[in-house]
């Protein structure tokens, strides 16, 4: 059978979670290290919890995975001013800036303490030791040679779960991103 788990993206969501790394690293860092960092820690948590701290969506790249949508914030922040992300986060060459905080309000104190155990647990890697540690490590990642290929969330879990393991971790993540969605969307609903 095949599945398509996919998460509505939330920009706001997505904002707090980087936001939330950069204050944790003195707010900035090179920000092919925070992609990293982040992609690691959804997918830790779609691995333990069955669910994603950014809701984005992830490519193969040469410099192994990335966290699509919040790479296109990062590469549009200083030109695209009327985003959420512009007015938390600013992209000055290769690094990242915290310019406001957003607060954590979109968060779950688990999300917080895995992002903070990531973090932790690759202090002392610069970006390229990153992008080294996810070649050799992340068996979803796929060398794309030049472009880029999806990583699918069911790719996540077939690296780290097999048969009846891999078919209950996907009921779960299935009915999260339900969950994500409908909640997504009601929140938009009322702010109308």
């Amino acid at each position: 059978m095949q599945y398509s788990v996919s998460f509505v993206f939330d920009e706001h969501k997505a904002t707090q979670a980087s936001a939330y790394l950069l204050g944790l690293n003195k707010g900035r860092m090179n920000y092919m290290k925070l992609m990293k960092i982040l992609y690691l820690s959804d997918r830790r948590f779609i691995l333990d919890w069955g669910n994603s701290i950014t809701t984005d969506n992830y490519v193969s790249m040469d410099n192994g995975p990335v966290i699509s949508r919040i790479y296109d914030l990062i590469k549009d922040s200083n030109t695209d001013t009327g985003t959420y992300w512009a007015s938390c986060i600013r992209t000055i060459g290769y690094e990242v800036f915290l310019q406001k905080d957003p607060g954590v309000d979109c968060l779950s104190p688990m999300e917080m303490e895995i992002i903070e155990r990531v973090n932790s647990e690759f202090e002392g890697f610069s970006e390229w030791d990153l992008v080294d540690f996810c070649h050799k490590n992340l068996p979803e990642w796929q060398n794309p040679h030049g472009s880029s290929i999806q990583i699918s969330i069911e790719d996540i879990l077939s690296a780290e779960k097999k048969g009846e393991e891999y078919n209950q971790a996907i009921g779960e993540i299935q009915l999260a991103a339900e969950i994500q969605k409908s909640n997504y969307f009601m929140q938009r609903a009322r702010k109308l």
